[in-house]
């Protein structure tokens, strides 16, 4: 029994240690971590913008973080992403023959269900206000830019953030137009109206990834894989400062098992996420990066 013991000893610190040799090998140690992403002298308020139910997992760790040191979360949501997977009904994307009244009855269905996804990740994070809004989900390239600028004016008017979040409008992390379309009208705002008196935010915040870690992605993600531009020059912008999120691992874990139906996708990007014990996921995959814009 106690060469057993011995032996499985062995073993688990032979693992561990070599998940912490691979986290060495992903993780940009040179890039600043920082815990103050909100100057001390302006509010504590931040405001996330996404295309899709399921985007703010980029920033989980982050906005929990955020919440233990009594920042007022918000996240609002541009669509209801029903052309996503839903694992139980429907892949609605490869649908190509039903009828259309079917189909939006079932792209319908899936919206609500994310709805209901979105509502119980605004529990688990203890967020202060979350919103969705009605854009066609893969349909934001129809939308003229200034309509998607508005509603990001009218949300910044209305929860006066000090810093925003949101994805990249380069790639849209791993090249989804949606991503890129919503965040280039972030982006645009952010530009324009900086200085103006009564324009709050401070900083923008992109989230984006750094060099190795995007290596890794291309090899194990099919769907990073797919979409990620070949030209380097034309990839995710350069990381700036990055949020350490092992304290709040078992938040992220919590959120992404929440958005049922795109669990596919998580699996895809994320492997092992819902079978590693989240303190130990968590402290390889321990950091949430960011393009800063100021």
């Amino acid at each position: 029994m106690k060469k057993l013991i011995i032996f499985l000893s062995v073993i688990i610190l032979l693992i561990i240690g070599g998940l912490f040799y691979f986290r060495s090998m992903i993780q940009d140690e040179n890039i600043r971590q920082t815990e103050q992403l909100i100057p001390d002298n302006l509010p504590k308020k931040a405001l996330a913008i996404f295309a899709h139910p399921d985007d703010e997992i980029t920033i989980v760790g982050t906005m929990r973080m955020l919440k233990s040191q009594g920042v007022e979360t918000s996240i609002c949501y541009m669509t209801r992403g029903e052309a996503g997977l839903n694992g139980s009904i429907i892949d609605v994307s490869k649908i190509k023959e039903l009828a259309d009244t079917t189909l939006n009855k079932l792209k319908k269905a899936l919206g609500q269900r994310r709805t209901k996804e979105v509502d119980n990740v605004a529990s688990i994070l203890e967020l202060n206000y979350h919103e969705m809004f009605d854009f066609s989900d893969s349909g934001t390239s129809d939308v003229p830019m200034d309509s998607l600028k508005k509603v990001v004016r009218s949300l910044i008017q209305k929860y006066r953030p000090s810093i925003v979040f949101t994805l990249d409008d380069k790639v849209g992390l791993y090249g989804h137009p949606d991503h890129r379309n919503v965040s280039k009208a972030v982006l645009e705002v952010f530009r324009e109206d900086k200085g103006e008196a009564n324009f709050s935010p401070k900083k923008l915040y992109q989230v984006t990834l750094p060099k190795d870690m995007i290596v890794f992605a291309l090899k194990i993600a099919e769907g990073f894989r797919k979409n990620y531009p070949k030209d380097p020059s034309k990839g995710l912008p350069q990381a700036d400062v990055c949020v350490n999120i092992a304290s709040y691992g078992r938040f992220k874990r919590n959120c992404m098992l929440a958005h049922v139906s795109q669990r596919p996708t998580f699996d895809d990007m994320q492997p092992g996420f819902a079978t590693l014990p989240s303190w130990l996921y968590f402290r390889v995959f321990d950091r949430e990066y960011f393009h800063v814009i100021e």
